[in-house]
């Protein structure tokens, strides 16, 4: 079923939150409990102390379905729809443009910079993709079909209107699109052991021992079970049926990194290692440059296979240990140290007239703060 639309536009590109009453309750409810007698009182119980309700709808921030301002002795009634704008946190600017790869009536694609969140959530809610295009573009209902982990640069597919956004998404979840990635990675000689972080956390990922030898172009695959815990910054790879597959090919293997120069041959979405298949990265290489392609989208998953394979990617605040955070809260940003891990290519068949569509990211590997612009 279609999201309703907000009875106001978006504010600096943030849509307004929608809340809806609880249908009616058909038993008695527990002793000491009463149900709402008005729409004040439902709310002060439904939001945090840190909303201040009273303030809003005396603001008139809280309006009905066809716009009409909430009161807050207005009678309770199930089933009804709210709207509010909610209050914008304060953020760090993130450095960096959003380049757009591709526009038409129905699409945008874009290559993002790291760093930037692509859907306004917790903290992180102008400084989005969402919200900084729907006010440069004019474009109140953009919405991405897909996610892209905050701190991953590169490719984010959007529909300019509602109405396109569930065919696309269908494609997405339905896992008919081809995804390739490209990472800078660290390779060394032991695959890397997670220190626990929550409570009940395995100490280690993956199977214990040395990582076999990398060879240039030859794929490796990896199966596992990757679940990420509310509360836990990294991910965990448990016991159970595989629910992550990523193939992972070696594509260069450099003594350090910035050894040679950033081509787009070498680190471009068309990376070019001909003439360099069957040879091995010995241990202690230095920096491997790696396509990527799971066939599944389990949260930071191709971090925490390359993290088991022993070649942690570049600029990880989380892996293989977390980088310096906050007090109870998670890494600090870093924007000189952004993480070496590009969405470079995709491609799917447009579900809406059936052409084949591929689309490539303008940014390159190694990631920088001059390559941001």
């Amino acid at each position: 079923m279609p999201m309703p639309s907000a009875p106001f536009a978006p504010r600096d590109g943030v849509s307004a939150t929608r809340v809806v009453t609880p249908p009616p309750v058909r038993q008695t409810p527990p002793a000491g409990q009463t149900p709402p007698r008005t729409i004040g009182e439902w709310l002060r119980v439904r939001f945090p102390a840190s909303v201040e309700v009273d303030a809003g709808l005396a603001d008139g921030r809280y309006v009905y379905a066809d716009g009409q301002p909430v009161n807050a002795d207005d009678v309770y009634r199930p089933r009804t729809e709210i709207w509010f704008e909610r209050d914008l946190p304060d953020e760090a600017e993130v450095p960096g443009s959003i380049h757009i790869v591709h526009r038409d009536a129905r699409l945008i694609v874009i290559d993002k910079p790291p760093f930037l969140a692509t859907i306004p959530r917790g903290q992180h809610v102008r400084q989005t993709v969402v919200a900084r295009l729907r006010s440069e573009l004019g474009l109140p209902e953009l919405q991405p079909v897909h996610r892209l982990d905050r701190l991953t640069s590169g490719l984010v597919v959007l529909t300019t209107e509602r109405r396109w956004r569930g065919a696309y998404q269908t494609l997405f979840q339905r896992r008919e699109v081809h995804k390739v990635y490209r990472a800078l990675a660290q390779l060394s000689a032991e695959r890397v052991a997670l220190m626990p972080l929550c409570e009940g956390a395995p100490r280690r990922m993956g199977d214990a021992g040395v990582r076999p030898s990398w060879t240039v172009g030859q794929a490796v695959e990896v199966r596992s079970r990757v679940e990420k815990r509310r509360g836990c910054w990294q991910a965990e790879e448990l016991p159970g049926e595989a629910n992550a597959i990523s193939s992972i090919v070696l594509e260069r293997a450099l003594e350090r990194a910035g050894a040679e120069p950033a081509s787009e041959e070498l680190f471009g979405s068309g990376a070019n290692c001909g003439g360099a298949e069957g040879v091995t990265a010995g241990v202690g290489a230095g920096v491997g440059v790696f396509r990527l392609e799971p066939s599944t989208g389990r949260t930071h998953q191709l971090r925490v296979h390359m993290n088991r394979l022993g070649a942690p990617i570049l600029g990880d605040p989380l892996y293989p240990v977390v980088r310096e955070a906050w007090p109870g809260g998670p890494p600090a940003d870093d924007f000189e140290q952004p993480l070496q891990l590009l969405a470079a290519e995709l491609s799917f068949t447009d579900p809406v007239d059936g052409v084949a569509r591929h689309f490539e990211a303008q940014r390159r590997l190694p990631i920088s703060v001059q390559e941001w612009e």
